[in-house]
């Protein structure tokens, strides 16, 4: 009988196979809180990597890293949690919160 998985931290969830592959596509970024411009900010994701953009105009490259988005040459992170079918994240600078964002799928 294989082992099962430990449960999750306090706080944490476990990260569903279907729900990393949820993650892959165009998202338009909505501004819930804090330092992050109120419009014009996209994601693309695919393969487990993906582009933040501002205005079309590629920004800060990452990978995905289980319900994290770990920016490549940046002290950045986006932490994701799905709730209630919405993908809502807070960015980290330095291990500190600065933004309080969803993503919204972008079909255009």
């Amino acid at each position: 009988m294989p082992a099962e998985a430990p449960p999750p931290a306090p706080g944490r969830s476990v990260m569903r196979t279907e729900e990393i592959a949820s993650l892959e596509g165009m998202w338009r970024v909505e501004r819930v809180s804090g330092f992050l411009p109120p419009a014009g900010v996209t994601k693309r994701i695919e393969d487990g990597h993906g582009w933040t953009r501002l205005a079309g105009i590629p920004v800060a490259r990452f990978r995905v890293q289980g319900e994290t988005l770990v920016y490549r040459g940046w002290p950045v992170r986006d932490e994701l949690e799905l709730v209630g079918g919405i993908w809502r994240g807070r960015g980290l600078l330095f291990g500190r919160e600065f933004c309080r964002f969803q993503l919204v799928p972008d079909l255009s």
